[in-house]
């Protein structure tokens, strides 16, 4: 059992299909490292253990049905699963059961994949901490958020893959204070129908896993237009291109003014520009927006558009909202249009400018760090008296505003032992160049290697 759960999903995947083992062995893997460690960590908000099963069952006596045959994987409570809770942590969702699939649910298990549960959040994803669970490296620690349950998940070996959600940095944070992967994707790559928003504009849904080649293998799955999603484009990915044949463009100090990014997070990042040196073509300075020029105008199209989306859930269950995402749709309702609209082209300007980055300096990818600051203890409302999430989103907001895929990489370890990663930004539909990236990095280090030990 402990030899199954250690593999990544490749490997798992890989010998499921080479009949190696079964989908219901590594299921009861799975199930029996969730037994073990699920009170210390509470990734999972619900788990459908019988139906998992039946699932795997099926799948071992059945042709072989795609890239994630038999391979166990988790959602965040966000994704609507046919007749299971989707209650994002809200008491105001409490009982919500739909009736059909999201449309990336339903990509996942025609890939073959044995959906075993839901993960943890924060409440209706509205934040960068994940309160009902607990980081595996150090359970008095934050997972991060609001993907948390499912970085919690990935990093206590209970899961070879899971989906999240990326508002501002969802996917990335978690995935950064577990010392897992994650992949935030271009704006439209990935369908939202049947996912539980707040941004219609901003929120992006993205695969987490243990390693960037099984992020790629997660997106190759969900990846693709859908007609429920209006947002959802037609655009194809672009073709991969090898480390050998790019520039990564390091920001100057400019990108960091007003910041105070913790001296561990820019040795981090500082030593995976020396690995990643000796695997591109050139590294060079790099002009890189602020995001200073960004969190005004992005924080009231996102606070506006949240009071939108949910004006139902507020109507009917106002009282049943938590007092922090209740807040927070009330400033949303009071913006004035004239003020949605100057922020929206406000973004569009910071858009341009991120994607001139690309062109006019001749960049492929920008490293920066996911957060300014080391994993923050659990239960943290504030970061040096600044509210959490304009404090840790500083490096991470202003990607969804430009609408730009990144992912996020453990590049090492703070002096207590806690994951610090980085994050490297490509141009729009650049995924496959992205992940091959983080593939070639990932051969020269082992952080992605290393376990908590629960």
């Amino acid at each position: 059992m402990t030899e199954l759960i250690q593999m990544s999903l490749a490997e798992a995947a890989g010998a499921v299909r080479a009949r190696d083992v079964t989908a219901v062995e590594l299921l009861d893997a799975c199930l029996t490292r969730i037994e073990q460690t699920e009170p210390a960590v509470s990734a999972f908000a619900s788990i459908q253990a019988d139906a998992a099963r039946t699932t795997a069952e099926q799948l071992d006596h059945g042709e072989i049905r795609g890239p994630l045959h038999g391979v166990p994987i988790a959602l965040k409570d966000l994704f609507f699963t046919d007749g299971v809770p989707t209650e994002a942590n809200c008491e105001a969702l409490r009982g919500f059961a739909p009736d059909h699939d999201a449309t990336v649910v339903g990509r996942l298990r025609d890939a073959g994949a044995v959906v075993v549960g839901k993960t943890n959040t924060h409440e209706l994803a509205f934040g960068v901490s994940c309160p009902t669970s607990h980081n595996p490296w150090n359970t008095q620690r934050s997972t991060g958020g609001s993907s948390g349950g499912s970085a919690a998940s990935l990093a206590a070996r209970q899961m070879f893959g899971a989906l999240g959600t990326d508002t501002g940095g969802s996917v990335r944070i978690p995935s950064n204070c577990c010392g897992t992967t994650g992949l935030k994707t271009t704006s439209g790559v990935v369908p939202r129908d049947g996912v539980h928003l707040i941004s219609w504009t901003y929120d992006t849904v993205g695969p987490m896993a243990r390693t960037a080649q099984d992020c790629r293998i997660l997106l190759e799955v969900i990846a693709g237009h859908s007609p429920g999603d209006p947002f959802s484009v037609k655009t194809p990915l672009s073709g991969e291109r090898e480390p050998v044949g790019l520039t990564l463009g390091v920001p100057d100090d400019s990108f960091f003014d007003g910041f105070d990014t913790d001296p561990h997070v820019r040795e981090v990042m500082d030593e995976a520009i020396e690995v990643l040196g000796s695997l591109v073509a050139r590294v060079q300075s790099a002009q890189v927006p602020n995001n200073a020029e960004h969190a005004e105008a992005g924080t009231a199209i996102v606070f506006a558009e949240s009071a939108a989306l949910l004006t139902g859930l507020r109507a009917e269950h106002n009282d049943l909202i938590g007092d922090e995402v209740r807040g927070i749709l009330e400033a949303g309702a009071a913006i004035e249009g004239t003020a949605v609209a100057s922020a929206f082209a406000q973004r569009v300007t910071f858009e341009r400018a991120y994607l001139e980055v690309f062109d006019d300096q001749s960049i492929d990818l920008i490293i920066a760090p996911v957060n300014p600051n080391q994993v923050l203890e659990h239960g943290a409302v504030q970061l040096n008296g600044v509210p959490l999430i304009p404090a840790t989103t500083q490096f991470t907001f202003p990607v969804n505003g430009a609408g730009l895929p990144a992912i996020a990489l453990p590049g090492g370890f703070a002096p207590d032992g806690m994951p610090i990663g980085f994050q490297l930004i490509g141009r729009p539909f650049a995924e496959w160049t992205l992940a091959v990236v983080g593939e070639a990095f990932q051969q020269l280090t082992d952080h992605h290697l290393r376990a908590p030990s629960l």
